[in-house]
């Protein structure tokens, strides 16, 4: 349940619009964000018993990053959650809690240009974390964020007030199948080159490209953003984990735009449209994904509520083809110390189950 402003922010320095410098009378060396959430989901009614259950957990996320100059950086980005599924048809508390590290870069960062090597998460699409709601972002994060590669980037910044900010991003990776695809505490498994999948190579041949741009004088509050991501596939296993003999690579596109439209100095209106098309999803030949989010908050002082809704067809050559989606609706309260609460419910139907789960959020950020 962040802020509009703060998810603005925090993807503006992600895509290289905005340098991560701190004012130059005060270099700090270790700069960072500590999240804490506790959430607890409720899935009351499903077409299959088994997804009916309670879960309560919490969310534990440090963006850490060492500067050694005021361009040169280590950016670590660390997680505390639950790594696994929990049991079909039952209840869990604070079970299954691993940690792991999704981001480990090395930076180097002017007002132009920004260049990295390590394990981070390729830019391709923005839904995955800027979509509104307690359940707004839940579909985007599990099929179309690309996270964990290991590989480089870099982008270029240009503008000026008037035709805006723009940053032109591409990056070159593999799948992480090192020791860091693993997780402390609750060991969420190794990746392996045998698993196959999307980038899953062992060399970086696979690469995203993707412009971004906000800040334009005639449009206050509005950014957009253009992403094509290229993953090479050696391998696809079936459901019995027998390899699949026809594959392709896996190609996609995204294209988004949002705008917060600030109605009166106590009221802003954030709007929210992505569309997402894959070509040979996941290494499958001739599967194509469709997906499109479009999402609404109202932020009316320290309240917001937020209407989302995630559609997604599965069009397949040799099969039926799938239609699920999801829909939610939240509302949150930001203190002025830090803390959030929000409580949610959504609706989703994935491969004709149909399930509906409420839950409630408190969350606290701490910037350092």
């Amino acid at each position: 349940m962040r802020s509009t402003a703060l998810r603005i922010a925090g993807l503006a320095v992600a895509a290289g619009l905005v340098p991560a410098e701190a004012p130059a009378e005060e270099f700090q060396r270790i700069r960072g964000e500590l999240s804490v959430e506790l959430e607890n989901d409720l899935t009351y009614d499903s077409d299959d018993p088994d997804s009916e259950l309670n879960d309560l957990y919490s969310t534990i996320e440090a963006d850490v990053s060492v500067f050694a100059t005021e361009a040169i950086y280590v950016n670590t980005h660390l997680t505390l959650e639950s790594v696994l599924d929990p049991d079909p048809g039952m209840d869990r508390t604070f079970e299954d809690m691993g940690f792991y590290a999704d981001v480990i870069t090395v930076n180097y960062e002017t007002d132009m240009f920004h260049l990295y090597g390590g394990k981070f998460g390729p830019n391709f699409s923005i839904a995955y974390d800027a979509a509104p709601g307690l359940f707004g972002a839940d579909f985007s994060e599990d099929d179309i964020e690309l996270a964990e590669r290991l590989g480089a980037g870099g982008s270029v910044s240009f503008g000026d007030e008037q035709i805006g900010m723009h940053a032109v991003s591409a990056s070159v990776f593999f799948a992480d199948t090192s020791i860091l695809s693993e997780s402390a505490f609750t060991n969420r498994g190794r990746v392996r080159e045998t698993d196959g999948g999307p980038s899953n190579t062992e060399s970086p041949e696979s690469f995203t490209v993707a412009v971004d741009g906000g800040d334009f004088a005639a449009l206050p509050g509005f950014r957009y953003h253009v992403g094509f991501a290229h993953q090479a596939v050696d391998l696809v296993l079936d459901d019995n984990g027998a390899p699949l003999g026809d594959i392709a690579d896996e190609e996609r596109i995204a294209v988004a735009g949002e705008w917060a439209i600030e109605v009166d100095e106590d009221v802003t209106v954030t709007p929210l449209l992505e569309y997402v098309r894959f070509w040979n999803a996941q290494g499958m030949a001739d599967q194509d994904r469709n997906y499109l989010t479009a999402a609404t908050q109202v932020d009316y002082r320290n309240w917001n509520v937020a209407v989302a809704y995630t559609g997604r067809l599965i069009d397949n050559q040799a099969a039926a083809d799938v239609t699920d989606y999801q829909f939610q609706v939240s509302a949150g309260y930001a203190f002025d110390f830090g803390l959030e609460a929000g409580i949610g419910w959504k609706l989703v139907e994935e491969d004709d189950v149909q399930s509906q789960v409420i839950g409630v959020l408190l969350a606290y950020v701490l910037e350092f």
